[in-house]
């Protein structure tokens, strides 16, 4: 009798077991893992007219920050019509603004401070509000500011003829040395490596994709 107590006990212990331990890991409490004070998210684009959330381009955060912090998935707003644009293949408008947002999750072991500052391409000032996730613990919701939809441009165009140039390169290194400046849309296209501003490293990978060694 007692061998098969014994027995009773040990199978059911067995079977809460899992149970047990994603209880205590779930209820986890926050002094005993470690704060995140800046989260940055790269690869914001303004919209381009006729493209679609399909093919813009997509946000992203650094490998080398994914047991920190990763990027899961993102998605586009149209501010002008006030909702998500939930289909594909609906095209972007001209004259509409566009935001984009993403959800960002805090790796094993973090959690979003209550100060922590977020950047979309090195800039806090384009992110428009951050939001806890309603579903999932130690994730959170990131929209950025709204901005206008642009008819046209090429990564890296500087200029807006058309293609990337020498001259593109040119503009860029003489911006990253202070020597001239640029409007909003072409900050955006000749930051072709999202740090947040024009610099020689993207005046050296505009050059080399004008002379066909890089696409960007």
């Amino acid at each position: 009798m007692k061998r098969f107590i014994a027995l009773l006990i040990s199978v059911l212990l067995i079977a809460l077991l899992p149970n047990m331990i994603l209880a205590e890991a779930q209820s986890e409490p926050k002094d005993e893992l470690i704060p995140i004070h800046e989260v940055y998210i790269m690869g914001f684009r303004p919209a381009v007219a006729g493209s679609t959330p399909e093919f813009a381009d997509p946000l992203f955060t650094y490998e080398g920050v994914f047991d920190i912090y990763s990027h899961v998935y993102s998605y586009w707003h149209d501010n002008t019509e006030g909702h998500d644009m939930f289909e594909e293949q609906v095209p972007f408008v001209i004259d509409h603004e566009y935001s984009e947002g993403c959800m960002i999750a805090a790796g094993d072991g973090y959690y979003f401070a209550e100060d922590c500052v977020f950047y979309i391409n090195g800039h806090a000032e384009f992110v428009d509000f951050v939001m806890p996730h309603q579903y999932f613990d130690n994730c959170v919701y990131v929209q950025s500011i709204a901005f206008p939809c642009y008819e046209q441009y090429v990564l890296g165009d500087i200029n807006g003829s058309g293609a990337i140039e020498s001259e593109d390169a040119l503009l860029a290194f003489r911006s990253a040395m202070g020597l001239g400046t640029f409007t909003e849309e072409q900050a955006f296209i000749g930051d072709v490596n999202f740090s947040g501003s024009v610099t020689s490293s993207d005046a050296l990978n505009i050059l080399r994709a004008a002379l066909g060694m890089i696409e960007l």
